[in-house]
């Protein structure tokens, strides 16, 4: 049984999948028993499926978004959860690992039941210094939680009809909505920036462009008409 699934989307980071291969396969077998993992690729010319895979791994799939839409990896956490085998999730990016010490801290917590929101600590690679904001204060990675699979779709999944980057921060707003995360900073996630692996985060020209007033203006659209998140519009295929 693998009772915790992270969910993690992949476009043109071959070289940072690589790292992340390398960690799960050294993980202990008894984490490994304990989590799966769904890779989604958004549509990537440098596929995911491309990437080679190591002996020892997780329990992992490999889907791909048929189209590449740019910042689409809201459609790809959508449809991690869906097919996810675990009744939690993580939720992470790319360029963000968990270490195996991690991994334990976490599945103790979810081992102890009840429903509720976790976040993470975070750390810079190489050096495992804290990662702080500009006020000197701990600063954990804003799309990286953990929580029941029920609980995601209780509250709608992220919706695909707001586009761009900079988007993720309204299905957060929805979820903490919920509840108050509790925050695990002895559990920290290992951030990796583009100077130690040079394809650890999303290129900049595809995060280009946020659409802050078109998607308020949705926002507030779906609002009056009572309309909510629409999930799993995109067409996808399975690699692995």
């Amino acid at each position: 049984m693998n009772p915790l699934t992270i969910v993690l989307p992949y476009y043109r980071n071959p070289g940072m999948l690589a790292h992340q291969y390398g960690v799960w396969a050294d993980w202990p077998p008894a984490v490994k028993a304990a989590i799966s993992i769904v890779l989604v690729d958004d549509g990537s010319p440098e596929a995911a499926g491309d990437v080679p895979r190591p002996a020892g791994l997780p329990l992992l799939r490999i889907l791909r978004m048929l189209e590449d839409h740019p910042w689409h990896q809201h459609a790809c956490r959508n449809l991690g959860a869906k097919v996810a085998a675990g009744s939690w999730l993580l939720l992470t990016d790319m360029d963000h690992v968990l270490p195996a010490s991690s991994a334990r801290g976490l599945l103790e917590r979810i081992a102890g039941g009840g429903d509720v929101i976790y976040t993470f600590g975070r750390v810079d690679a190489p050096d495992l210094k804290p990662k702080l904001d500009a006020r000197g204060m701990p600063h954990p990675h804003p799309n990286s939680f953990a929580l029941r699979r029920d609980r995601f779709w209780a509250v709608g999944g992220y919706d695909e009809d707001l586009i761009g980057y900079g988007t993720d921060g309204f299905f957060r707003k929805r979820l903490f909505t919920q509840g108050p995360p509790i925050h695990l900073a002895d559990c920290p996630l290992i951030r990796f920036s583009r100077e130690v692996i040079p394809d650890a985060s999303t290129r900049a020209d595809r995060n280009a462009g946020r659409q802050t007033a078109r998607n308020r203006a949705m926002i507030t659209r779906k609002a009056a008409l009572k309309l909510g998140p629409r999930v799993l519009m995109a067409e996808w295929g399975s690699v692995l």
